[in-house]
């Protein structure tokens, strides 16, 4: 929301929420919302953008949100940016209704195109417009004032309508070397590049992801409640325009946060699948707004941030936000929320956006070979930044184990080696980079090894295979490597399970009573596989509209870059950053 005519960039969209459970004839609420931290980083900490958000953010993530302030200010304004740089620069906007939604089966807020496509002046004229006719001047007012008068709007409102410029893609940082902004490394535009930054290994555009969009609003002009995908972290900076107000929840709250919102904002009837996940998946459409007090009435942490031009947002993994964020970013610390996110896009049959378990190995593999050059002094087994990484990493290296032991224990499996990026399951849309069955034939409708009942022939008729990294082995040599590895990876090596048969696998009588129990529901259900292979073709075809653009073009591969010799270095005085 904005306190001032000249329209601002920022990012999301607009929802709503249940009128009928919330009170807001008392609007006092917006006054207890107590602010998150702000920070003044001096100019020399501003030239190191991650190593900055690592220092400060043991403090910060416990509010969910944090401002910055930036110590530089851009030469050219936004305005000269999209008139003057950006030649024949136009947008379209969302139109988003001013109101509150009860949120069941016959109240669920959409939004719509408005079909016409503005310059920046002619969306300036329209912003100053609307501002004039509500407050009747043009002079600045106070964001607690403005704050509650858009919900007063949003509790009385009807049928009247804001305009919103969303997803634009690019930014309005200025192109000009003379801009101190614009050349520094707080550039969205160069952010998620990083070396630090864990998403430099995606070796794709991903517009909100990797590369940052613009968002261009007016009074009122609103962004829904959610989290960012697979629980990144992000930035977003105020170019122009009025104050913003930003609501954030931490992300130690976000379970009782959707639980909150799964009880008192949505109707039962709207929710019936997925039980507690169900709110999760409805929040990411990204198209809920409610007022904060729903979630303070519940005991839920909550905190405000007013930005302001010329400072920045940062939202911290999983933290649930209503605000814009121009682009993602990830540090090492990212991966254990990765995972969790990860398994919750597969339970929940959520495309994923960036190819988590390939970012995963890549630094990891990055991370394992940092350490091997260095002595046995200084190596980083006790650094938190390392076990970020090689935990996780070594949980899916013994998960890949457990998988191929169990189903080579029911049947020989046919292997094959694996150059290619991430392929994405075609039952569930986990990303599989370490191994997955595949026709040799048709290499169509991939499937990762973790199914309970796996299909052994594809819908063309012929056997699976499953492919490999051609670098399985070296990744098991890495996570044995670590202390986690040493206490966690089972000994039992991945080259027996592909050298050997079932009988000469498995010499342990105790490993094998172990398997065989595992592999019952397996060995069971393998009888049927008509059965199998029809679930198989419903569900493929039930997914091959949300499948097709990875088909097409795959899920966006990692690069194959070397780790920065800086990241790791180990002296006890300096911050390590992933």
């Amino acid at each position: 929301m904005t306190g001032k005519s000249p329209i601002t960039q920022r990012t999301a969209r607009h929802g709503s929420h249940k009128l009928c459970k919330f009170d807001l004839a008392d609007l006092e609420w917006t006054n207890m919302i107590p602010e998150c931290p702000t920070y003044h980083p001096s100019e020399y900490e501003f030239e190191h953008p991650l190593v900055y958000l690592q220092k400060i953010a043991p403090e910060a993530s416990k509010y969910g949100i944090c401002k910055i302030v930036s110590p530089i200010a851009a030469s050219n304004p936004a305005a000269f940016v999209l008139m003057k740089e950006k030649k024949d620069f136009k947008f379209e906007t969302n139109v988003q209704p001013l109101r509150l939604s009860k949120w069941n089966e016959k109240d669920i807020i959409t939004f719509s195109m408005r079909g016409r496509k503005y310059t920046y002046h002619d969306f300036e004229v329209l912003a100053n417009k609307a501002f004039f006719s509500r407050f009747h001047n043009s002079r600045d007012l106070p964001s607690s004032y403005v704050e509650k008068e858009f919900w007063h709007e949003m509790a009385h409102g009807e049928k009247g309508t804001v305009e919103y410029g969303v997803n634009v893609e690019g930014s309005a940082f200025s192109c000009d070397p003379n801009d101190r902004l614009g050349t520094s490394k707080w550039n969205l535009k160069n952010f998620s590049r990083l070396p630090q930054s864990l998403l430099r290994l995606v070796d794709r555009k991903i517009p909100g992801i990797t590369d940052p969009m613009l968002y261009i609003g007016m009074l009122f002009s609103m962004f829904a409640w959610h989290v960012e995908d697979h629980y990144l972290y992000s930035i977003n900076f105020h170019h122009s325009g009025a104050n913003k107000t930003w609501y954030g929840v931490p992300g130690h709250a976000a379970s009782q946060f959707e639980k909150t919102v799964l009880q008192h904002v949505y109707c039962n009837k709207i929710i019936t699948k997925h039980g507690e996940d169900g709110a999760f998946k409805f929040l990411a459409q990204k198209t809920t707004m409610f007022p904060p007090n729903v979630i303070l009435q519940h005991d839920v942490a909550v905190y405000k941030a007013v930005q302001k031009p010329g400072e920045f947002i940062i939202t911290f993994p999983r933290a649930y936000h209503a605000g814009f964020s121009h682009v993602n970013f990830a540090n090492g610390d990212w991966f254990s929320l990765g995972a969790a996110a990860s398994m919750r896009y597969t339970h929940l049959k959520m495309m994923p956006l960036i190819p988590y378990e390939e970012l995963l190995c890549k630094e990891a593999m990055l991370v394992f070979k940092s350490s091997r050059v260095r002595s046995s002094k200084n190596k980083p087994e006790d650094k938190t930044s390392y076990q970020a990484i090689m935990l996780p990493f070594v949980h899916l290296v013994q998960s890949y184990k457990t998988s191929l032991l169990r189903l080579n224990s029911s049947r020989k499996l046919p292997s094959s080696s694996n150059t290619t990026g991430s392929q994405i399951c075609s039952l569930c849309y986990r990303d599989c980079y370490v191994a997955y069955f595949l026709c040799k034939y048709c290499f169509s409708h991939p499937i990762c090894l973790f199914h309970d009942i796996a299909p052994q022939t594809c819908l063309c008729g012929r056997d699976y295979t499953i492919f490999k990294r051609n670098d399985i082995f070296a990744l098991e040599e890495a996570a044995k490597s670590s202390q986690q590895g040493k206490e966690c990876v089972d000994k039992f090596s991945l080259s027996s399970i592909f050298s050997c048969s079932r009988n000469d696998c498995i010499k342990d009588p105790e490993r094998e009573k172990s398997v065989r129990g595992t592999a019952s529901s397996l060995g069971a259900a393998s009888k049927p596989k008509t059965k199998v292979a029809d679930s198989t073709k419903h569900s493929v075809e039930r997914n091959k509209s949300t499948m097709k653009h990875w088909r097409n073009n795959g899920l966006p591969s990692v690069r194959g870059t070397e780790r920065p010799g800086i990241i790791y270095n180990l002296r006890k005085s300096k911050s390590k950053l992933i």
